[in-house]
């Protein structure tokens, strides 16, 4: 058995030596874009240190807006300059379409049959899908009111507690809550569980750790060679999360197919869940069993972290910024007028300052490489030849920082977004926090929406004071770790009415 066990080792090693001299033979005689020095077998592995974005944007500087990385077998071209994108998805849009089929993600994306499958006729009934029943105008105004009641319901909360908060668990809560409203058309916290710290941290850390995202690299992906000696780890991690998200969706099924009574007409303001099961009564070759839960993983999935992460920074930035907290708070009263109620989803067009601090909030993070998307064919970037396989990582904290096109880009100065000749093509090539091209984030208006009246509504009902980390917690803290923002938020004298009727 140790002998049979060596030779497989061996003819692995082999393997990927021959294969990664063959690569490198052919590659010799292109114009391949520049690449940092690399070693055998693990190419540029050893050049990955975190935060990978600052170290992306460390090598640009070096070797140029457009370069090679070889990752084991997968060869990485890294844009991290406006003008490089922009010549990319002007001339390879359709090319650079697909995701990256890795094979730990199998599973956990259904054998590749969620949003994350290959360009083609299913990933566009999917879009399809998402654009009609999830993010369409239509559905939009038809969910406002979910998320005016969910963002009551949270403030009430708040008002009734009146002592620090972690801000992050804070908009975790609504926004679950405010994702299954939409999915389930049921809530994940009830005011009885948001009563009892105990039960309601332990239902979000478990919500946390099936729903939240898991962004480690599988080593079997990019040496297929030695994937089997690479599973026990990340891969097997996923698996396990995979299984944990899936009986969580399953159960849901199972729940509202129970009582599912369907009725002709009006499914635009249905919850998802009702949708897919009248469609899979008609379309059952298409809305699978697998189909139906991708896309309400995917839903729930991008519905939560990066919203959550913005707002957690929105409001980190707002504590340090208080001219900045005032100005919003300012155009929020001038629009309501009084204090007799809070706002409401029609005010959010007519409150123009308070998008500019979740667009900023936005530009300085939490986007820093965009999800990854892969070539179907062979073509060429800045003059560059550019293999069919090749994974395209575009450096959104680079052009988000660019000097060249943001002034002070180093800081928060949310009025930037109200100057047009700062902020050009605002949704193109030099502001992409939810990506661009085909595989664009269909889902940005949803987000918008729901963080400008998240923000909102907490900044017109109460006081922001931060509570500041004392010595010891620092010390006793990881290194590594981020510090999560806590405020006590003391309602506002001219609100008590208002709060107090909630």
């Amino acid at each position: 058995m140790d002998a049979l066990f060596y030779l497989s080792v061996v003819v692995s090693i082999i393997a990927i030596v021959y294969q990664y001299a063959l690569h490198r033979r052919i590659n010799q005689q292109k114009n391949l874009p520049p690449s940092p020095p690399s070693l055998p077998i693990i190419g540029h592995f050893h050049h990955l240190k975190m935060p990978v974005h600052e170290t992306l944007s460390d090598l640009s500087n070096k070797y140029g807006p457009i370069f090679l990385l070889r990752l084991g077998s997968r060869p990485i071209l890294v844009i991290s300059s406006r003008a490089a994108i922009e010549e990319c998805f002007r001339n390879n849009d359709i090319i650079f379409a697909n995701r990256p089929l890795l094979p730990s993600r199998r599973i956990s994306q259904y054998n590749f049959t969620t949003i994350a499958a290959p360009y083609g006729h299913h990933w566009r009934n999917l879009r399809r899908f998402t654009a009609l029943e999830i993010v369409s105008a239509k559905r939009l105004q038809m969910s406002s009111e979910i998320f005016a009641d969910e963002v009551k319901f949270m403030i009430k909360h708040l008002y009734k507690r009146a002592q620090k908060v972690d801000v992050e668990s804070f908009f975790y809560m609504l926004n679950f809550n405010i994702m299954m409203m939409i999915v389930a058309g049921k809530k994940c916290f009830e005011e009885e569980e948001l009563d009892l710290d105990e039960i309601a941290k332990g239902k979000l850390d478990d919500l946390k750790q099936i729903f939240g995202p898991f962004e480690n690299m599988a080593l079997g992906d990019y040496f297929p060679y030695l994937r089997w000696l690479t599973y026990f780890g990340v891969e097997k991690q996923l698996i396990k999360v995979h299984k944990k998200r899936d009986a969580y969706i399953q159960a849901l099924l199972d729940t509202l197919q129970n009582n599912y009574n369907p009725v002709p007409g009006g499914e635009i303001s249905r919850p998802i869940i009702d949708v897919l099961l009248k469609l899979r009564e008609s379309e059952p070759e298409f809305y699978t069993n697998d189909v139906v839960k991708g896309i309400i993983l995917t839903t729930l999935l991008a519905g939560t972290h990066t919203t959550v992460i913005t707002l957690d920074s929105a409001v980190s930035q707002l504590t340090a910024h208080p001219e900045a907290f005032k100005k919003a708070r300012d155009e929020i009263d001038n629009q309501v007028g009084d204090s007799s109620r809070l706002i409401n989803d029609a005010d959010l067009t007519k409150l123009p300052y308070l998008h500019c601090i979740i667009s900023e909030a936005l530009r300085l993070g939490p986007v820093t490489v965009l999800p990854p998307c892969e070539s179907s064919e062979d073509c060429t970037v800045g003059g560059y030849h550019i293999p069919r396989g090749t994974q395209l990582w575009i450096n959104a904290w680079a052009v988000h920082n660019d000097p060249e096109f943001w002034i002070e880009h180093d800081r928060f100065k949310p009025e930037r977004f109200l100057k047009q000749s700062e902020v050009q093509e605002k949704g193109g090539f030099k502001f992409i926090p939810f990506g661009l091209g085909r595989r664009a984030c269909p889902g940005g208006g949803l987000g918008m929406r729901v963080m400008a009246l998240s923000l909102g509504t907490l900044i017109q009902c109460f006081d922001w004071e931060e509570v500041k980390e004392d010595q010891s917690q620092k010390t006793n803290r990881k290194k590594a770790e981020e510090r999560h923002v806590e405020i006590i938020f003391r309602p506002r004298g001219a609100l008590t009415k208002v709060l107090a009727q909630l």
